[in-house]
């Protein structure tokens, strides 16, 4: 594929990532600086991002575009697109579920656009190898192009719309959900008076106490984002007749935690004190 203008909806953390392997694939990677904070500003310039100025600008310079945002905005990011008649390839890389992933797809389609299915897999790394780059949907190979030159790896699924999100909402109900779950027991462990008993015993039998103290201190600033993940795990449950109890409670926890966003990482004990209020 030749170099082409394509642009990432909106360069967060992960956005960056997305921004960066699209450009080391030798694409001039645009965004739209319109409604977002100084610091997303100072963000996108640092990464040498192209700025659009508007949505609708940004629709009519680039070929494809990648949204990377919190759930819970997903379909009104696209409904937005959608509304501009953007032609070009979308591929939506959210954490939701694999109905709202169809619901989105189709709202992309009936105004001319292309739609891929995608989810991301891994922490924001700035190596190969680490972080996935998974898409499905009739035209997932059409992506392939956009992501040659890393550090995201990419995988063709199937050329079915909602299997990268399927993917995603399993592998976080486990992975997030883990943590949430953790985060419950050393709550209820340290409320009980046996924290210190159940650190000896996970020092025999696991999981290791360091790693499920570091797990839950790292989930703080980022819960505000898990607790709509969560709510997307649930309804994906649903759907196909599991038990979505789990995930909601999940996301019970996670909203508990939402004070923690964007700041260091909290103690322990604040944590699990924010647990029990």
């Amino acid at each position: 594929m030749s170099k082409q203008k394509v642009g990432v909806i909106h360069p967060g953390q992960m956005g960056l990532v997305v921004a960066e392997s699209m450009r080391n694939s030798g694409h001039e990677v645009c965004w739209a600086s319109a409604g977002r904070s100084a610091e997303t500003q100072r963000r996108a310039a640092g990464a040498g991002l192209t700025d659009a100025g508007s949505m609708a600008q940004l629709c009519e310079d680039c070929a494809a575009l990648v949204s990377v945002c919190p759930p819970e905005f997903a379909e009104e990011v696209a409904r937005e697109v959608a509304g501009l008649s953007f032609r070009g390839l979308y591929v939506d890389a959210n954490a939701i579920s694999p109905e709202r992933t169809r619901r989105i797809g189709r709202l992309l389609t009936q105004r001319g656009g292309t739609f891929v299915d995608g989810c991301i897999i891994g922490m924001p790394a700035r190596t190969r190898g680490e972080t996935w780059l998974y898409v499905s949907g009739e035209q997932a190979e059409d992506v392939l192009p956009l992501f040659t030159g890393g550090p995201l790896e990419i995988e063709v699924l199937a050329d079915e719309i909602g299997q990268a999100s399927a993917l995603k909402m399993c592998f976080a109900a486990q992975s997030k959900g883990s943590t949430a779950l953790l985060a419950a027991v050393m709550g209820a462990a340290e409320a009980l008076g046996v924290q210190g008993a159940l650190e000896r015993q996970w020092a025999r039998s696991g999981p290791k106490f360091e790693s499920a103290v570091a797990a839950i201190r790292g989930a703080g600033p980022k819960a505000w984002r898990f607790r709509a993940e969560m709510k997307e795990i649930a309804d994906t449950f649903e759907s196909v007749g599991v038990p979505e109890g789990f995930p909601l409670a999940a996301a019970e926890i996670y909203e508990k935690l939402v004070e923690f966003k964007g700041g260091a990482l909290p103690e322990l004990s604040t944590v699990l004190k924010r647990l029990r209020e």
